[in-house]
């Protein structure tokens, strides 16, 4: 098994609204708070959550809330941000994996690190679930494509037609997408299905449909968009 992260999502981050470094108290009062947040989401959702019920929870007073977010959307976004940042760490550790069309190990460091920070990840299957985990798949697609990016002149047949880079990109846009999707799915099939699987098997499902998915479907996809591309030069009534 890949190393594991240490990281822990909730109240991680040293710097405040400002963005200076906050000291241990004030890390630990945004860590009361997110964690309130965490909680309310559980039977609500965020539109319908107070800064008055959430700072009653955390048991925080409401100008204290004030000092680190501007409203409890502030909150939210952050405890976003810093879930999908430790995901993005995660992808990168694993590049040289990927690169082999390996996803077990990427895949088994996710599930990991949403059973070490089962609060946060849960947010992913809550009532405000549905925008935040489509924010992760967006990211974690968007940023698998940042690094596979120099591959992609090597993944077409060098005796096949030519692919401008555009199309190239815009298939690479559409794999990673559906990569990251069921990826993202299958983490929250596992919480829905209240985690009775053992990691490793859900971990070896998910990366066996990854691996038919990978870097070689990306080289056909993208071969095969090059032959379309230049069947519709050549026969124009085609397109």
């Amino acid at each position: 098994m890949a190393e594991a992260y240490a990281r822990t999502v909730i109240g991680e981050s040293d710097e405040g609204q400002s963005g200076k470094p906050m000291d241990r108290r004030s890390r630990r009062t945004r860590a009361m708070l997110q964690n309130a947040l965490v909680k309310l989401l559980e039977t609500k959702p965020l539109n319908k959550i107070s800064v008055m019920e959430l700072t009653r929870l955390a048991d925080v007073n409401r100008a204290t809330f004030y000092v680190h977010y501007t409203d409890i959307y502030a909150l939210f976004d952050q405890l976003k941000r810093e879930l999908i940042d430790s995901y993005k760490d995660i992808i990168a550790h694993h590049r040289g994996e990927i690169l082999q069309d390996d996803y077990e190990p990427l895949i088994h460091e996710i599930f990991e690190f949403a059973a070490a920070n089962e609060s946060t990840s849960l947010l992913v299957v809550s009532k405000s679930g549905d925008a935040l985990s489509g924010d992760l798949i967006d990211a974690i697609g968007a940023y698998c494509n940042e690094l596979i990016d120099p591959l992609s002149a090597t993944q077409v047949d060098p005796v096949g037609p030519a692919v401008d880079g555009r199309t190239a990109g815009a298939v690479r846009d559409y794999h990673f997408a559906y990569l990251a999707a069921g990826i993202v799915g299958s983490l929250k099939e596992w919480y829905r299905r209240g985690r009775r699987e053992p990691i490793d098997l859900v971990v070896r499902i998910a990366a066996n449909n990854t691996h038919t998915i990978g870097l070689a479907m990306l080289a056909r996809n993208i071969g095969a968009s090059a032959c379309e591309s230049a069947d519709a030069q050549t026969n124009p009534a085609r397109r």
